[in-house]
């Protein structure tokens, strides 16, 4: 017999690797199904379903149900596979300018752990603040794999822009932060053998998480606009996520909406983050920065006239930074995310108007504004499941995993 030479050798590879994906996200997709089933939507023969599912089965990224596919049809039972919950997950971590989050996810969608921490992270330098990160995070991991779980990696999200293919933070105005080689000071500090550390925009990891998970799962083109200290904006077209030429697309919150109005920690005036912010609407309404949305909602609720004047300014600011989105885009809708997301019965209003006024298109179209089903914890989510997404794209990813040596890998995950 022939040896197959290193050229064909990789060619079987690469196509052993691609089938492996269409049946990891086939089930992801579709939910769990028999391996008839399988091999009856990707084309495969049965033989080669089988082979694919043992190693499917053996990563630890499916699992036998032991269910029926067709309860009480006559002939030998079609017993079903699906995605392996609590035996595999991933690690969502973010930083914020007012806190500290982790969350850990397993592969059938489960939320294993989930920790928020209040921190001034735009206080001082940067090092303390991933000291605690690391730690919060090798707490949770140590915390699941304890119960048999293996993480397999972690996402961080964070607020600003990202250069994902070193894990490079460029820029974070409001946590004063540049240049910062966020990936790779990470990596030296988590002490979790193999484990795969990606790193993305806050805004983008939300606007994602709301389409696999949350109140844009029926949607194909929509913003996500992402309230917090801040204001960032994810934009969804055709079901992918627009990220521009260089990775910093979507930059919502530093569109001008007053070209006199106040100084924006960018430098410019006027951001739309200056008067939708957080901080922003706040400070306008008159409520104490540690009192927070939550005394704000309040005030709303009550009808004081203050906390309704800075809500409404905030929502005609979002609906005239949302115009040229509206016109350029034409998306189905926008989602208030983070912060946002309770106020939107005060803030739909406003934008809407906004935007009647100023889109050609508004007569005909419209826009539909729509709170975002995860709210705060759309980010850090979307980190833990964007790494689970990428690991079902290419599950053969696990099988080079050191599991008790090798260091932390940053690694940017083309196309995800």
């Amino acid at each position: 017999m022939t040896d197959v030479p290193p050229d064909g050798r990789s060619s079987q590879r690469a196509i052993r690797r691609a089938n492996l994906s269409s049946v990891a996200r086939l089930v992801a997709a579709e939910g769990p199904r028999s391996r008839a089933t399988i091999a009856l939507r990707t084309g495969f023969n049965k033989s080669t379903v089988s082979s694919l599912v043992a190693e499917l089965l053996d990563l630890g990224l499916l699992a036998e149900t032991g269910q029926d596919e067709h309860p009480g049809r006559v002939g030998r039972p079609a017993r079903t596979i699906s995605l392996s919950g609590g035996a595999v997950a991933a690690a969502g971590l973010e930083v914020n300018v007012d806190h500290l989050a982790v969350c850990i996810v397993d592969l059938a969608g489960q939320l294993l752990h989930s920790e928020r921490l209040v921190a001034a992270n735009g206080a001082g330098s940067p090092g303390p603040v991933l000291d605690e990160l690391a730690r919060l995070a090798d707490t949770a991991i140590a915390a699941v794999e304890s119960r048999g779980v293996r993480v397999l990696g972690a996402g961080v999200a964070l607020p600003g822009l990202v250069d994902r293919r070193d894990g490079r933070l460029v820029v974070a105005p409001n946590l004063g932060w540049r240049e910062l080689p966020v990936g790779a000071e990470l990596a030296r500090r988590l002490d979790r053998p193999g484990l795969l550390l990606t790193i993305d925009n806050e805004a983008n990891l939300a606007a994602l998480a709301e389409h696999w998970d949350g109140a844009a799962r029926d949607l194909d083109d929509f913003v996500c606009v992402s309230g917090e200290v801040g204001i960032g904006g994810g934009v969804v077209i055709a079901g992918e996520l627009f990220r521009g030429t260089h990775g910093f697309g979507g930059e919502l919150g530093h569109v001008v909406v007053d070209p006199a109005g106040a100084r924006c920690a960018c430098g410019a005036r006027g951001c739309l983050e200056t008067v939708a912010g957080q901080a922003a609407v706040l400070r306008a309404a008159g409520v104490p920065p540690r009192a927070g949305g939550a005394e704000l909602l309040a005030r709303a609720d009550a009808g004081e006239v203050r906390a309704l004047a800075a809500l409404d300014a905030a929502g005609h600011a979002l609906g005239i930074a949302l115009t040229a989105v509206v016109n350029v885009l034409d998306p189905e809708a926008v989602l208030l995310g983070g912060y946002l997301t309770p106020f939107t019965p005060w803030l739909e209003g406003p934008v809407t108007a906004e935007l009647g006024r100023r889109v050609l298109a508004s007569a005909w179209s419209g826009c539909e504004i729509r709170a975002a089903g995860l709210a705060e914890g759309a980010a850090v989510r979307g980190a833990a499941a964007g790494v689970l997404r990428w690991i079902l794209a290419d599950p053969a990813l696990i099988a080079a995993m050191p599991h008790e040596s090798g260091a932390v890998r940053y690694a940017s995950p083309v196309g995800r």
